[in-house]
């Protein structure tokens, strides 16, 4: 069993850091099991996203699992068994793993169209169109899982009749896409920096998306987050 999405009532900062650290490193949330076993004292985001370091460097499978993850929410479709490989050695976790995939694509105007229409395909059930493709283009790249949750808001805001995607990209923390733990601003801004993501410039923009290929995305209510898909 799966905390998918874990409830946004803020609960004490130990046991945010702890569903956040898992969403970070791997990608999901804990399970229950998990969150009890990695529950207790203090321990720094730095502290836990080493300790999720480690056990990725000593477990193949779970290693390979999580690339798989990464693969499949940056750019929106199942790896194939070399793409695992090659991403399979170290000890990257899935948010620098997903950053990898996101930097490459911003390289890549056709893959990244690609990417575009599978989250259209998914999040709305139709091709994305021209002027969608030119409006995400003049925004930072973005992951396949960001771009979900980005269009679900933009779909859910203007129901019904939808037209073609314009105004501010957001995402909202009760995405049914998405997997996320709520963070305070100071546990936000420990983990941020302890999983290599990209301080906050403006807090009062509200981009507040703790992802991978998250910068630009502002969150409703301008909470702190942590999001991966759903599994």
């Amino acid at each position: 069993m799966l905390l998918a999405v874990l409830s946004p009532v803020r609960a004490d900062e130990q046991s945010e850091r702890v569903a956040a650290s898992f969403v970070l490193a791997l990608g999901r949330g804990p399970t229950v099991a998990e969150a009890r076993q990695w529950a207790g004292p203090d321990v720094s985001f730095a502290d836990l996203m080493a300790k999720h370091r480690q056990q990725l460097q000593g477990d193949a499978a779970a290693k390979r699992t999580v690339v798989a993850k990464a693969f499949q929410d940056a750019v929106g479709r199942a790896p194939t068994a070399q793409e695992v490989a090659a991403d399979s050695t170290g000890a990257a976790s899935y948010t620098e793993l997903v950053q990898q995939h996101v930097k490459r694509m911003a390289g890549d105007a056709g893959e990244y169209a690609q990417v575009l229409n599978r989250v259209y395909q998914l999040v709305i059930r139709r091709d994305v169109y021209p002027e969608e493709i030119e409006y995400w283009k003049k925004k930072r790249t973005l992951s396949f899982t960001v771009l979900v949750g980005c269009v679900d808001n933009w779909g859910r805001r203007n129901q019904p009749g939808l037209m073609v995607t314009a105004g501010p990209a957001a995402v909202s923390i009760n995405c049914v896409f998405l997997t996320t733990a709520r963070l305070s601003p100071v546990a936000a801004a420990e983990a941020r920096a302890a999983a290599g993501l990209p301080a906050v410039s403006d807090p009062q923009a509200g981009t507040n998306l703790l992802a991978a290929g998250a910068e630009g995305v502002a969150t409703d209510g301008r909470m702190h987050f942590a999001a991966a898909s759903k599994e």
